[in-house]
């Protein structure tokens, strides 16, 4: 190895050698930064004096070069990365492995409370992560003083955008909040425009009532009550702060699209309850579905199993609200089915008050009443389709009740790829 030395200036040294076995990386070169060494029999030194280093690197660089490559092509030395052309690194595209084909596009929207934007890029990571491109196109947030996306008006002519844009299947609502009630006057004025374009699927929950209670009554879409594209099992995995609904994944709308639902578990709360029970499902956040009562757009309650979940309203707040529907003119469903109404960190004695609050009130109705802390603001939130007909069975043995719903036909969905 010794005819292979090359000629260089005495405050040059450079080391040749290899890491240790037990290292998962190739051999490379170490340029030292310490005191001249010099050439022994076991390796090649070359140290450059810290304070020349800047400027002696281009003459440097020549000058190491071509013996560098003749100790490499010898087998004494592997191309050391320092003289390797650095490129950066490839940008990370968060495909699955096994992601062959595309299964098609999520658009994107908010349309009531402010959310951070740096959720979005993690709600890209999730949904790319199982094979779903994303589309933006439909977020526009410039916040107010209400803490809303957008002005009313803003809201507003996004929301019908997007529903009429006929490339959107799947419009996925990043947040909740507030603010999405104020949007119905000018949703009912585009009713024929948004009409007139395909079906879509909107998937939320929370104040995303509103939106459902507008596609299901006025346009006679089905929608997926489910997990927000920022809260979800994928989001938790990326942040795990992210708890909220954190035991539900996002592919599970897409299978109770796909395959339907059957929730076991279904506490009957009144005599009636224990009778098959079969309608279309509505309903959401009782908050919003509230709001609407004594309303030019509240819709009709007799043929539907009405699925109610409410945060943030204490257990006495609640029998208030149930009293009202009690005493309601139109409110008179087939059936009810109560999700969770308690919070995150309740003790057990605060769940024993709520539903104790909701068989009080299913005590008092003739229609049947049932209890399922299973959806809405908590860690677990499973996915229902609202407009689609559902069935209740319940077993006389064991005491329980089941949700059943078909698949949605995907036959009336024609889903075309974005431009």
């Amino acid at each position: 190895m010794d005819r292979f030395l090359p000629v260089v200036e005495k405050s040059i040294s450079i080391m040749v050698a290899p890491l240790s076995d037990n290292s998962s990386r190739a051999p490379y070169m170490t340029v030292l930064r310490s005191a001249d060494v010099g050439v022994t029999e076991t390796g090649l030194t070359l140290s450059l004096k810290r304070k020349n280093m800047i400027r002696m690197k281009n003459r440097v660089s020549k000058k190491i070069t071509i013996p560098v490559l003749l100790l490499f092509l010898s087998g004494c030395a592997p191309i050391p990365q320092t003289l390797m052309k650095k490129t950066s690194p490839p940008t990370e595209t968060h495909v699955r492995k096994g992601c062959s084909v595309q299964k098609g596009t999520v658009f994107l929207i908010s349309s009531s409370s402010q959310y951070d934007e740096s959720v979005i890029p993690e709600i890209e990571t999730a949904l790319s992560r199982e094979c779903y491109s994303v589309d933006k196109r439909y977020l526009d947030q410039k916040p107010t003083r209400l803490g809303y996306v957008n002005t009313d008006e803003k809201r507003a002519q996004t929301l019908i955008n997007a529903l009429s844009d006929r490339n959107v299947h799947y419009l996925w609502f990043v947040r909740g909040g507030s603010g999405a009630l104020n949007l119905y006057p000018a949703l009912h004025a585009s009713q024929k425009r948004i009409s007139a374009s395909t079906p879509k699927t909107i998937i939320g929950f929370s104040d995303v009532t509103a939106i459902h209670n507008f596609v299901n009554h006025e346009l006679n879409w089905p929608s997926v009550h489910g997990v927000l594209a920022s809260f979800n099992k994928e989001m938790h995995e990326i942040d795990s702060n992210k708890t909220l609904n954190m035991n539900n994944s996002l592919n599970e709308a897409f299978e109770a699209l796909s395959h339907g639902v059957n929730y076991p578990g279904i506490e009957p709360m009144n005599r009636q309850a224990v009778r098959t029970v079969s309608g279309k499902l509505d309903g959401g956040n009782l908050t919003l579905v509230q709001s609407l009562f004594s309303t030019l757009y509240e819709g009709t309650y007799s043929d539907k199993i009405m699925m109610l979940e409410d945060t943030g309203v204490t257990a006495k707040q609640l029998d208030r609200t149930l009293h009202q529907i009690e005493f309601s003119r139109k409110f008179h469903p087939r059936a009810v089915i109560f999700g969770q109404f308690y919070g995150k960190n309740a003790s057990d004695e605060e769940k024993y008050l709520y539903r104790y609050v909701i068989k009080q009130f299913a005590e008092r109705v003739t229609y049947p009443v049932y209890y399922y802390p299973e959806f809405g603001h908590g860690e677990t939130n499973q996915p229902f389709i609202l407009n689609n007909q559902g069935t209740i069975l319940c077993s006389s043995v064991y005491g329980q009740c089941s949700l059943t719903q078909p698949p949605v036909k995907t036959t009336q969905y024609t889903y075309r790829p974005s431009a």
